[in-house]
């Protein structure tokens, strides 16, 4: 009986040390997913602020040879009378004018304009991006890309390729903190994309710890309890 209360106390000490230390990041773990489970995803991509893409008619006579080897195409409207031939490569999209020539950047002014038409924000800033940076609102999406705001309200953010012309991404308050807060869950600080982190691995194992130890405890205590 003694041994049994003493193995028992040294469980108690265990599993008291390794909660202590998964106890803030299960808070994380545990807020994070309460803020994923009740804000809409779609939302927080800042579906709400796009505009659907005008209707726009192809005259398919007007276009050329394109010289690129393909798997797929495909033709969508940039500029107001501007039809684009978007290439489908196995590297990626490549980006023809219907002459099959490659396209131009898009200036700072349709930047602006494209943005404005295509989404409720009505900026009047922009800024060019050609630069991947670890952690960024971007991140993933195709550069170069112009970065554009409203200066009244600097907190809704629109990206646009400087290409295509596509909305790239559109970023606010409630996606920062969803991007703030699953760097949290996923323990990956730097570039909050990266799921399997050391860190992540060693206090997922120790949360397991934690929650074995205690039904362990519970087993032991019920066990010398009714003995």
């Amino acid at each position: 009986m003694a041994s049994s209360l003493s193995w028992q106390r040294r469980l108690r000490r265990w599993h008291r040390a390794v909660a202590m230390l998964t106890s803030v990041q299960l808070l994380l773990w545990t807020i994070s997913g309460i803020y994923f489970a009740f804000v809409d995803i779609d939302y927080v991509r800042g579906h709400q602020y796009r505009v659907a893409p005008e209707v726009i008619s192809f005259d398919l006579s007007v276009l050329q040879r394109v010289d690129e080897l393909a798997v797929g195409i495909s033709m969508q409207g940039r500029l107001p009378g501007e039809v684009i031939v978007g290439v489908q490569t196995r590297e990626g999209v490549v980006w023809r004018d219907v002459q099959g020539d490659p396209l131009a950047f898009l200036t700072q002014g349709d930047a602006i304009a494209l943005a404005t038409a295509r989404t409720v924000l009505k900026p009047d800033r922009a800024e060019w991006i050609e630069s991947e940076v670890s952690g960024s609102e971007f991140r993933g999406g195709p550069l170069p890309l112009w970065k554009v705001w409203e200066s009244t309200r600097p907190e809704k953010v629109a990206y646009i390729d400087a290409v295509s012309g596509d909305v790239i991404a559109v970023r606010h308050s409630a996606w920062r903190w969803w991007d703030f807060l699953w760097s949290l869950h996923i323990m990956s600080y730097e570039d909050r994309d990266t799921i399997g982190t050391w860190l992540l691995k060693i206090f997922s194992v120790m949360a397991l710890l934690t929650a074995i130890l205690g039904l362990w405890l519970y087993r032991e205590t019920r066990r010398i309890g009714s003995g």
